[in-house]
């Protein structure tokens, strides 16, 4: 039995569909094309051009708003990343501003240390104590010995006392008191009388008793 090839079946399928696509693309091309477009739009095919148009606005609808959903998607996203950017610029800014301020501080410490004045401590005067140099300076001075300042009460009155008397004689009882006492009665007076009493004061014992203010106002201040 011998098999022969039909070339005629090939030759009708190709009429068959070829014309079909033939035709399709020269209808396809006829719609593109700018001037064959204006021709159609513009002559007598122009109420069919517009209802094609219409169709396929109404059918093209759901795949233009699917098309602007996705591009609306896409610009909150990338909204949403520029926002994160911003963000962590604003923070890294935030973070530089910090370490630059805390740079400053430290360089600010380094350049102007804080000297603090070391003052060697005088040894405690006993209470009742009587100075050496209150009989030079003050002879004739033949008061009894004052009252030990004990409280705050006492430095006020005795501060009063000391204003209301001349200098001369407040420096020569100031004399018969230890230096801690002295500089309390004295924290409790003005400037000026506190000031006319230290000059009636002997040299050394001026000098002894500003020390003494001296380091109580140190302690004070830490």
């Amino acid at each position: 039995m011998i098999v022969t090839r039909h070339r005629k079946r090939r030759r009708h399928m190709l009429r068959r569909f070829g014309l079909p696509l033939l035709a399709l693309a020269a209808l396809v091309f006829a719609v593109t094309w700018p001037p064959s477009q204006r021709v159609i739009a513009n002559g007598p095919l122009k109420p069919a051009w517009n209802a094609g148009q219409n169709v396929v606005a109404v059918v093209g609808r759901p795949f233009s708003f699917a098309a602007e959903r996705q591009k609306i998607v896409d610009r909150n996203r990338t909204i949403r990343d520029l926002n994160g950017q911003l963000e962590q610029e604003r923070q890294a800014k935030v973070d530089a501003d910090t370490r630059i301020k805390q740079l400053q501080q430290q360089v600010a410490s380094l350049s102007a240390p804080s000297v603090t004045p070391k003052v060697s401590p005088l040894p405690a005067a006993p209470k009742n104590a009587v100075p050496a140099a209150a009989s030079s300076a003050a002879p004739g001075f033949t008061g009894a010995s004052p009252a030990p300042v004990t409280t705050a009460d006492d430095a006020k009155r005795l501060a009063a006392t000391w204003a209301a008397m001349e200098p001369e004689k407040a420096a020569a009882m100031i004399q018969r008191l230890p230096d801690d006492e002295v500089t309390r009665v004295l924290a409790q007076m003005d400037t000026d009388s506190a000031g006319e009493i230290m000059s009636a004061l002997p040299p050394a014992v001026a000098a002894r008793i500003s020390r003494a203010s001296a380091q109580v106002s140190a302690v004070s201040n830490r």
